[in-house]
């Protein structure tokens, strides 16, 4: 098995140095497909499906909805100079009326019916405390309210009369179901007339937007490119040159696309844990990429040619590299005999993510540091598109050209030195 692995380990090795253009290509192609992938992947969100059913936790949280048919309260706060207004108060009226029926309430529902429950049910709102009496004006209203025991009205209106609430209760939704209803809300809030500011708040807001951060591919992609440019930042800051700094970056960067393709041939759904997963496994491909390209910098330095300096680069560095990411991948993967399913597939992802990122920096980085060499130093022309379409055109005999003058790790040109 050993020598099985070296030798595919060797062809992989000179497929790198004498195709790198190539193998640089093929790799971005299925990084770009694995990106467009990610966007079709489902993100598990309810938390029923992600802990296991006889958790205490859940099993509290079921008996609360059977009893009360909510899990958990949506408050929207009203703001302005006078709550008391006659059109604040019709405005908040109607408001809570729309957003209830939208939300599949009616009066004679109830949210503990079992046939077709509402999203949403009403809570206590300062809404509830006007509407039997129904004043007219606000010196009336204010009189209504100041009449109302202060343990009562504080719930639904501040003690400077500034700020009213409106409750809603909840039901125990998947969370992004949960940010519908949310926005649903906060669509309605346009509406609300001059001087009054409204907002939605309750833990299931924040949660449901929390949700939505992670769960939305785009942020995901920015959070993956922020991390990616802080790692660039803070190489450049110790490497002086850009391309010497960017070059370790390049199989990490593959490595995103190519994870999210195999997670996505897999059908390996993400959740909230696992979909932040990004930052954790470019730190630690990052490790690797950087140890390596600075070992063969010093191979290089010594004076051996390119094929013989990514030898011993992988004969020494590469095998302890080798062992550490394997080491971290055993690890993650002892979480896939979790019996909760959150962990389950959070040690999948992982598991998935770091394999890619260690291939990506075993097979990708040495053509991309051979392409960084036959490249030369990199200038602000090198992203003009129509360069890459003529250096592909040329790429079967640009592979065989020897480096000249300073080459991309910023290096002076080596001289040849016999194997060792």
């Amino acid at each position: 098995v050993e020598a099985r692995v070296r030798g595919v380990a060797a062809a992989a090795l000179r497929l790198a140095t004498t195709e790198p253009r190539r193998v640089l290509a093929v790799g971005a192609v299925l990084a770009l497909v694995g990106l467009v992938a990610d966007t079709q992947t489902r993100v598990v969100s309810d938390v029923r499906e992600l802990v296991p059913e006889d958790m205490q936790a859940l099993q509290d949280v079921n008996a609360l909805t059977d009893a009360t048919g909510v899990a958990g309260e949506i408050d929207v706060t009203v703001s302005a100079e006078d709550v008391f207004r006659p059109d604040v108060v019709r405005w908040m009226d109607a408001f809570q009326r729309e957003a209830l029926a939208a939300n599949g309430y009616r009066p004679g529902k109830t949210c503990v019916q079992d046939r077709d429950p509402p999203s949403l049910c009403p809570g206590f709102s300062l809404t509830d405390l006007l509407r039997a009496s129904g004043p007219t004006d606000a010196a009336s209203t204010r009189a209504l309210v100041d009449a109302v025991p202060r343990y009562f009205s504080q719930a639904v209106i501040s003690d400077d009369r500034r700020t009213a609430n409106i409750a809603f209760g909840i039901r125990l939704l998947p969370l992004a179901e949960q940010e519908e209803v949310i926005e649903g809300l906060e669509r309605r809030i346009e509406g609300a007339p001059p001087g009054v500011t409204a907002a939605v708040a309750g833990a299931p807001a924040l949660v449901a937007e929390g949700n939505a951060a992670l769960a939305s591919p785009w942020r995901r992609l920015a959070t993956l490119i922020f991390g990616l440019a802080a790692v660039l930042a803070v190489l450049l800051a110790v490497r002086k040159r850009f391309d010497a700094a960017a070059v370790p970056l390049i199989p990490i960067a593959l490595a995103v696309g190519w994870s999210a393709l195999v997670l996505f041939l897999l059908r390996v759904p993400l959740n909230p844990l696992s979909a932040a997963l990004g930052g954790l496994v470019i730190a630690i491909s990052t490790e690797f990429a950087v140890l390596l390209s600075a070992r063969y910098a010093e191979e290089r330095e010594a004076g051996f040619e390119s094929p013989e300096a990514l030898r011993r680069t992988f004969d020494s560095t590469g095998a302890a590299v080798l062992a550490s990411g394997a080491t971290a991948i055993a690890g993650f993967a002892a979480l896939i005999a979790s019996d909760m399913r959150m962990l389950r597939d959070f040690g999948i992802v992982t598991v998935v993510d770091l394999t890619v990122s260690l291939l990506g920096v075993m097979i990708v980085l040495p053509a991309a540091l051979v392409w960084a060499e036959e490249h030369g130093p990199f200038h602000a022309s090198d992203l003009d598109p129509r360069r890459w379409v003529e250096a592909w055109r040329r790429s079967r005999g640009a592979s065989e050209r020897a480096p000249r003058g300073r080459i991309g790790l910023g290096l002076p040109r080596w001289r040849s030195r016999s194997r060792a």
